[in-house]
């Protein structure tokens, strides 16, 4: 919305009214689904928000996807020029800067560039400057942090504006992410059930579930993951946000086991954005299950090629070394030194990829005790179950077996079902010679879901053969 230039003229008061009332409008209908966590029950993807490609918008679907993104991109840009322009003319233009902010947002949703979130996050915080504890921009602010991984900055700013208006949505939301990924389930879940008493709405229903998954009640998980899909067409969503209720529910339906199921709705997804890079990794990850390593490399190059997030790009590596055909072993060490340019050009929001290089780093056995120095930087600030397994593992490429064993177990004993735990827990236990242990983990987690990691997967297969 652009506030004409005559607004200037009105006197502070009824202005920064107007600006607040416009801004509460955009954060209570929008931050709750603005910043959604690509994959949030999966150690691999780290809900990370990524670098873009050069050229976003050259993949063509056939169906005139390619021109609307670029149209789209084009339009956020200008909006960025325009309210970033406004700000500059008048550092006093709160109402400017909330909106430039807002537009970094988008930006860095519809490129993945992590640059964009830092540009918002001082935004926002020019906003505040000149209007000290204007709700909408402290609730961006918030969430901001969590996209940058700053989550005791964020819980802390979401915890005060709680504190200050009691029933802010956003506000409860954002406070629940963070404590989330700080290792409080507990708290976590207050602030979900405060915020859905105030109104329920889809994006509630998915963080529910992923509480519910992360403490091991998977029946909880699904039930919600399921009803999120609705809601979210009762609610309008469209395109973008109508694909991402769609592909959580394939994520959680695959790591509880349905594979099928989860295929069904990835397709989904793809029906409702057919750029949903997040559905075209999970019929990624659903054919390199199947055995279609292909399929599996041809879906993942298409996500990559709308955004390359590291994830994507490690786990093409590992098809193309599954896959072993001419020219597949420089595509796959192409793919992981892309990792690490990514991380390079993130400058100041490179924290964001600590986790997802240090399990790339020990799964590929490539320096370890840089693998080790990244998880312990990350546990530092982010005690969550995947922060302890990130740490053991790890370790355990560092050959230090029995810390590895004492990390896993506090890993496991958030309750969390997830194969890739139990694959971790059991390759440590085989490390330090506790057999059985290691048979019953390996089992469980190839019974579980082999999907959640064609290389690893294969490594479980191999580590059950020899013993």
């Amino acid at each position: 919305m652009i506030v004409p230039s005559r607004a200037r003229a009105l006197p502070i008061r009824p202005l920064a009214i107007l600006a607040v009332m416009l801004a509460l409008a955009i954060a209570s209908q929008v931050l709750l689904s603005l910043r959604p966590r690509p994959t949030p029950l999966s150690a691999n993807n780290d809900a990370l928000p990524q670098l873009p490609l050069p050229a976003i918008g050259e993949i063509d679907s056939g169906d005139g996807a390619t021109t609307a993104a670029s149209d789209e991109l084009t339009r956020i840009k200008a909006d960025i020029s325009f309210w970033s322009a406004r700000y500059d003319k008048n550092h006093l233009d709160f109402v400017s800067a909330t909106q430039w902010g807002v537009n970094e947002i988008a930006l860095g949703r519809a490129t993945g560039d992590v640059t964009a979130y830092l540009r918002a996050d001082a935004a926002f915080d020019a906003a505040l400057v000149s209007f000290s504890g204007l709700p909408a921009a402290t609730d961006y602010k918030a969430s901001v942090l969590v996209s940058l991984h700053r989550f005791a900055q964020a819980r802390d700013l979401a915890a005060t504006e709680v504190a200050r208006i009691p029933n802010d949505p956003t506000a409860l939301a954002t406070l629940g992410d963070a404590d989330l990924e700080l290792g409080d389930l507990a708290g976590a879940r207050d602030a979900y059930t405060h915020a859905s008493t105030l109104g329920p709405s889809a994006a509630l229903l998915v963080r529910l579930g992923h509480l519910a998954f992360i403490g091991g009640d998977t029946q909880t998980a699904l039930q919600d993951a399921r009803a999120a899909v609705p809601a979210s067409d009762d609610e309008g969503a469209e395109g973008e946000r109508a694909a991402f209720y769609r592909y959580q529910l394939g994520d959680t339906l695959i790591s509880t086991g349905d594979r099928a199921g989860a295929a069904a709705a990835y397709a989904d997804a793809l029906q409702q954005d057919a750029r949903s890079f997040l559905a075209l990794s999970g019929l990624a990850r659903v054919a390199a299950a199947d055995g279609d390593l292909g399929k599996g490399i041809d879906d993942l190059s298409r996500a990559i090629a709308i955004v390359p997030q590291p994830d994507f790009l490690a786990r093409r590596a590992d098809l193309y070394t599954l896959r072993a055909g001419p020219g597949d072993a420089k595509r796959a060490a192409d793919d992981l030194a892309t990792v690490e340019a990514i991380a390079k050009l993130a400058g100041e929001a490179a924290n964001v990829y600590d986790r997802t290089l240090s399990l790339y780093l020990s799964n590929h056995g490539l320096d370890p005790a840089r693998a080790l120095r990244l998880a312990q930087d990350e546990l530092v600030v982010r005690k969550d179950v995947y922060g302890y397994d990130a740490y053991a593992w790890a370790l355990l490429a560092n050959g230090r077996a029995t810390d590895a064993d004492a990390a896993i177990a506090t890993a496991l004993s958030f309750g969390t079902r997830d194969a890739k735990l139990y694959y971790h827990a059991g390759m440590i236990a085989a490390a330090i010679g506790d057999t059985g242990r290691a048979k019953d983990d390996l089992q469980k987690a190839l019974a579980l879901d082999p999907s959640f990691d064609p290389l690893q997967a294969q490594r479980a297969r191999a580590a059950l053969a020899g013993i």
